[in-house]
């Protein structure tokens, strides 16, 4: 929201322009945080998951949280490559099980 109150605020295409530059950036940083931390938790979980006195319970719900915190990111990058059209809409990839 704040993205559509500063392009309807500057009518300059330059810093309309300057303005969507600055909202990817963001979005980008965003998405390359929560891919690494995907990538840690998702490795501390299979870690975890090769010892033997897992509790296999816990691990599931852990790994269910995970996959749900995925699928809450995926939809943010959705909607945004809906309502700001310099990027092309995907499909998302399912999580994987």
């Amino acid at each position: 929201m704040t993205l559509d109150r500063q392009l309807g605020a500057d009518e300059r295409p330059e810093e309309q322009m300057r303005h969507l530059r600055q909202a990817t950036g963001q979005i980008t940083r965003a998405a390359n945080d929560a891919v690494q931390a995907y990538r840690r938790v998702s490795g501390a979980l299979r870690a975890e998951a090769a010892h033997a006195d897992v509790d296999k319970a816990e691990l599931a719900h852990a790994r269910r949280e995970l996959a749900a915190a995925r699928a809450a990111m995926l939809e943010v990058l959705e909607a945004a490559s809906r309502r700001y059209p310099w990027a092309t809409p995907w499909a998302p990839v399912p999580p994987e099980e």
